[in-house]
């Protein structure tokens, strides 16, 4: 049986069949055609040449912020892909928010980006904890380190202002960003060199004395896209994502699609912290499905005015399209439930506390959201107040 690094787990995911012996990752996923005719922004000097009529050139090279599950699977897609430079940025998570700690507290290590770290670096790329140590790889004059093609940031929506302020004062600079999170925050970079990512796969990173590099990156519904939006900058990463093995469409339907992803979170994601399940086991509770479908509900008034260009395109049977998609990440954990294990701060306010937040500006009920959201606060001032009065030594 598979074991994810988080700390916490009581029902691990079952262990896939294992590959076919070879050297090297490749991607897996079919690379989708290229959108014809895309006028994108122009690359830097850095990158490579396109590689068909009207496709967008194939980054060189590229940063990824965010050493987790994300990261690492990012990091390494895109080293196997052929991305020249990778730098996996890992996050400083003592800055993700004022006063507040978000990884583990009591100085206990990292297991998550223990494996991350190893994943990334096995397959390439260049792990990184500040930007001071930026590989110097742009020998020929024409650009700084700290310059990149594309940047991946992955990280929690609430480290994203942290993530924003650090690249700038390292003087970090590109040519486009893609935010790839799926709660629902403000913009927090020019929006004319930024698209939003919303992922339909789950990943847990699990130690494997079989894999080279100790530990190994189970994911599920990698046959389902990443969906960007219709724009140049969404155009230009779906076409780096697809030729780096990864499903990825810049949709039309964008607006609807990332409130598909976003409902699946609201209904199972906090549910799952409260109810120590995975999501098999929130569908197996009765008392949690029904307060997973009341949720729903609160969502569908909540959201209907300041979300109602993608909500008309919700299909009629929207409710079963949710939680069959719930029911399909199986014996998974959600993220929110891995981070309240392994005693990190939780995406609280971008999920469900967004939630309780429209319905209070649009005049509706949404008791169900505000119990949970209140409820995940408790538990994590709980554990957070029992780790720390555990690190207190005693006196003999």
């Amino acid at each position: 049986m598979d074991h994810p690094v988080t700390p916490g787990r009581t029902a691990p995911p079952p262990r896939p069949a294992p590959p076919p012996a070879r050297k090297r990752r490749v991607p897996t996923a079919k690379t989708p055609s290229a959108t014809p005719g895309v006028d994108v922004d122009a690359p830097s000097a850095s990158a490579s040449a396109p590689t068909g009529a009207g496709e967008p050139p194939m980054p060189s090279r590229v940063l990824v912020v965010g050493g987790g599950r994300v990261g690492a699977y990012l990091a390494r897609a895109l080293k196997d892909g052929g991305v020249p430079h990778v730098v996996l940025k890992m996050s400083n998570r003592h800055r993700a928010a004022p006063g507040k700690t978000t990884g583990p507290r009591g100085g206990a290590d990292d297991p998550t980006r223990t494996g991350a770290t190893a994943i990334a670096t096995h397959a390439g790329a260049t792990c990184v904890s500040a930007y001071e140590d930026l590989p110097e790889v742009c020998d020929d004059g024409q650009e700084s380190r700290a310059h990149f093609d594309l940047v991946f940031v992955a990280v929690k929506t609430y480290a994203l202002r942290a993530v924003r302020d650090e690249m700038d004062t390292a003087g970090v600079t590109f040519d486009a960003i893609v935010a790839a999170h799926n709660g629902m925050v403000d913009p927090v970079f020019d929006p004319s060199v930024t698209a939003r990512a919303s992922m339909p796969q789950s990943w847990d990173i699990v130690e494997d004395a079989a894999d080279p590099c100790g530990y190994r990156l189970v994911v599920r519904n990698e046959d389902k896209p990443w969906v960007l939006p219709a724009t140049p900058v969404g155009e230009r990463f779906a076409s780096a994502l697809g030729r780096c093995g990864v499903l990825a469409v810049a949709a039309p339907d964008f607006e609807y699609l990332l409130l598909e992803k976003y409902f699946i979170n609201g209904v199972a994601n906090l549910l799952c912290v409260v109810g120590d399940v995975n999501c098999d086991g929130l569908l197996a509770s009765p008392g949690l499905t029904a307060r997973s479908h009341a949720i729903f509900d609160e969502m569908m008034e909540a959201l209907a005015t300041d979300h109602a260009a993608g909500l008309a395109l919700a299909p009629e049977n929207f409710r079963d399209v949710v939680f069959n998609k719930v029911a399909s990440y199986g014996a998974h954990y959600p993220s929110s439930k891995q981070d309240f294990d392994a005693g990190c701060a939780l995406e609280i306010d971008s999920l469900n506390g967004y939630v309780v937040s429209r319905a209070r500006a649009n005049g509706c009920s949404a008791t169900e959201n505000e119990a949970l959201v209140e409820e995940v606060r408790r538990m994590v001032d709980a554990r957070d107040a029992a780790r720390d009065a555990a690190a207190v030594p005693t006196r003999a």
